[in-house]
C-alpha cells in the first residue's frame, strides 16, 4: 500500500478532530509505515479456505416478462444437490437477493451492486440444499433492504398479487409476493425491521421473524446482526414448519447478551403442526392496545381504521375457536421504531462503508462482499435511493458529532424494552395487533424519491419493537379489507416459536386464510413448476 505522506497526515488528522502540524507529521510518518508495513504482510497471509459448496453452478437467468408477470424474480435458477434428502424433499424455495447463493449475483435489489457474484453459500442456503431443498429462484427487493414501501428496487416495483397497481411492501417483497407462482412453494427472506413480515401483511402470505439467533444469519450482509433476522414466508403453515425443521440448529446465541452459546430443545415444528387442530381451547391472546394506534391518528393513512376493524375481526375468530382473548398493554411499541432506526443510523453506514466496529463480529462476513461494495458505491453511488443516501449522511454525522453515543444508548434501551415485552407476555400465551397499519397504498410515479422514501416507514408502527427484543413474531393473512389483504401480527415468548406456528395453524384449519381463492388479472406462469 502507498504510506501516507506528511500532508495526508496533516489533512487526515484535520478531518479526524486531531489536527497534527505540519511540523510533526512527519515524526508520524514512523507510526503510520509501522501500521502499513503490517497491513503489507497482512496481504501475504494466505486466505481463509472457502468453506466446501456444490460443483460449479449455472448462474441461471433473468426471467421473461410472461414468466414473472409481477416483476418479483430477479433470476431463474435451478439448484439443488442431487443426493441430499430431508425436511425440504420436492420443495422448490425461493431466496431474497441478499442472501448469497454461490456462483449466482446477488444485487441486494440495487443498480448499484450490479456485478458481483459470491463465491459462498450462506449457512442459511447450505442448510435448505443440505434438506433437500431444490431453489428456483432469486427474488427482487427493496434496495439495501432499506425500505418497507415496495418502491425502490433498482429493478423496478413488485406489483401487488391483488392489486398491480399497488405496492406489495419490503424489503422482502419478491419473496413474498412468488408465493402465489404455482410451483414456488417456500420463499427465504430477512428481517430487520418488519421486513418478512410486512410484505406478508400485504400480500396475503405468512411470514415469520423467528427468534434472534435461532435461523443461522451468517454470510447475509446486514446493517446491524443484533436486530437481523432471516425467516421464512409460505402460503400454509405446513410448509413454514418444514423449512425452520430444515434449519434451525439446536444450538443458538443466547439472546440476551450475544456472547454464549446456548442448548435449546428444538422442536420437531412439522409434527407440531401436524399434530394440531383448530381448537384454541386453554390459549391466552393479548390484543394490544397500542397496536391500534394509527387508526386513531386524525392524519391516518387510508385503510388504517378498515385494517385495525379487519384485525378485530379476526380475534374474534381466534376466540371462536376456544382462545380467550382480552385487551392488553404494551407501552413500549410506539416507542420501538424510534430506538431501532436511531441504532440503525449508525450501524448501517458501518456497514456500508466498512468502518472498524463489532456490529457484526458473530456474523460470518466476506472480504469480497466487503470490496464489491465498496467499489460500487464509489463509481454507482448517484444511482442508491435517497432514504439509504440520507441514511449514510446522517449516520456519518452522528458518528463524528455523538462519537456513538447515539447507538450505544439505543442498544442500551433494547434490554429494558425486551424486558417490558417479557412482562407483556407474562399473563397471556401470545400478543396480537396488526402486522402493518394500513392496507397497501397505490404506487405513484409522481413523487420524487423524498416522499418515496417516507411512504416506505410510514406502515412499520408495531413492527420494529420485536427486531430489537428478539420475540418471535409471525404475521398471517387471517383478515382483508376492500379485497385488500390484512396481516394479524402474533408474538410469543423467545424460542417459543412453535407456539406462533400451532396457533397459526389451528386459524388455517378453523377459518382458512383471506382471499386465497381471489381472481388476478395477471396469468400464471409456469416457470417454476415440479421436477425442472
Amino acid at each position: 500500500m502507498r504510506r501516507l505522506t506528511p500532508e495526508d497526515i496533516t489533512n487526515l488528522s484535520t478531518e479526524l478532530g486531531f489536527p497534527i502540524p505540519a511540523a510533526e507529521a512527519e515524526r508520524f510518518q514512523t507510526l503510520t509505515d509501522y501500521m502499513i508495513d503490517t497491513v503489507d504482510r497482512f496481504d501475504n497471509v494466505a486466505r481463509a479456505q472457502p468453506r466446501p459448496s456444490a460443483p460449479p453452478r449455472d448462474a441461471g437467468r433473468v426471467p421473461r416478462p410472461d414468466e414473472d408477470p409481477l416483476n418479483a424474480v430477479l433470476r431463474v435458477v435451478d439448484i439443488f444437490q442431487p443426493s441430499a434428502s430431508g425436511a425440504l424433499d420436492g420443495i422448490n424455495v425461493v431466496m431474497k437477493d441478499n442472501i448469497p447463493i454461490a456462483g449466482v449475483p446477488m444485487t441486494m435489489g440495487s443498480d448499484v451492486l450490479t456485478d458481483y457474484v459470491p463465491a459462498e453459500d450462506a449457512e442459511l442456503t447450505r442448510r435448505v440444499l443440505a434438506a433437500g431443498g431444490r431453489i428456483v429462484g432469486t427474488t427482487n427487493m427493496e434496495a439495501f433492504a432499506f425500505s418497507g414501501g415496495g418502491e425502490t428496487s433498482g429493478h423496478g416495483r413488485v406489483e401487488n398479487p391483488f392489486d398491480r397497481a399497488r405496492t406489495a411492501s419490503g424489503s422482502s417483497t419478491g419473496s413474498a409476493v412468488a408465493l402465489w407462482y404455482d410451483g414456488v412453494d417456500l420463499a427465504w427472506g430477512t428481517d430487520t425491521g418488519g421486513s418478512c413480515r410486512i410484505p406478508a401483511s400485504w400480500s396475503g402470505v405468512l411470514g415469520l421473524k423467528p427468534t434472534h439467533g435461532l435461523v443461522p444469519f451468517g454470510g447475509i450482509p446486514t446493517s446491524d446482526w443484533r436486530f437481523d433476522h432471516a425467516g421464512p414466508l409460505a402460503r400454509s403453515v405446513e410448509i413454514m414448519a418444514r423449512g425452520m425443521d430444515a434449519v434451525v440448529s439446536p444450538i443458538v446465541y443466547d439472546d440476551a447478551d450475544y456472547v454464549s452459546p446456548v442448548r435449546i430443545e428444538r422442536p420437531a415444528y412439522a409434527a407440531e403442526v401436524a399434530s394440531t387442530g383448530p381448537d384454541l381451547t386453554g390459549v391466552r391472546i393479548g390484543l394490544v392496545r397500542q397496536g391500534f394506534r394509527a387508526a386513531d391518528d386524525p392524519d391516518a393513512a387510508e385503510g388504517a381504521i378498515e385494517t385495525a376493524d379487519a384485525v378485530r375481526t379476526a380475534a374474534d375468530r381466534f376466540a371462536a375457536l376456544g382462545a380467550e382473548v382480552a385487551d392488553v398493554d404494551l407501552g413500549v411499541l410506539a416507542e420501538g421504531g424510534d430506538v431501532m432506526f436511531a441504532a440503525m443510523l449508525e450501524s448501517a453506514t458501518a456497514a456500508t462503508f466498512g468502518w472498524p466496529n463489532a456490529y457484526h463480529w458473530l456474523a460470518e462476513s466476506s472480504p469480497e462482499f466487503a470490496a464489491a461494495l465498496s467499489t460500487a458505491i464509489a463509481g454507482r453511488g448517484e444511482r442508491m435511493p435517497d432514504n439509504f443516501k440520507a441514511v449514510l449522511m446522517v449516520g456519518t454525522y452522528l458518528n463524528r458529532q455523538r462519537g456513538g453515543e447515539v447507538g450505544a444508548r439505543a442498544h442500551q434501551l433494547a434490554a429494558g424494552m425486551r424486558a417490558a415485552v417479557d412482562d407483556a407476555l407474562n399473563g397471556v400465551d401470545v400478543l396480537m395487533m396488526p402486522t402493518t397499519s394500513h392496507t397497501p397504498f397505490l404506487a405513484r410515479d409522481d413523487v420524487d424519491g423524498v416522499e418515496t422514501s417516507l411512504r416506505g416507514w410510514g406502515m412499520m408502527h408495531n413492527v420494529p419493537l420485536f427486531n430489537l427484543t428478539g420475540h418471535p413474531a409471525i404475521s398471517m393473512p387471517a383478515a382483508d379489507a376492500g379485497g385488500l389483504p390484512v396481516g394479524v401480527m402474533a408474538v410469543a415468548r423467545r424460542h417459543d416459536d412453535a407456539r406462533l406456528l400451532r396457533l397459526a395453524r389451528a386459524y388455517e384449519l378453523g377459518h382458512g386464510w383471506a382471499l386465497q381463492d381471489a381472481p388476478f388479472d395477471w396469468v400464471q406462469p409456469t416457470t417454476f413448476t415440479k421436477g425442472r
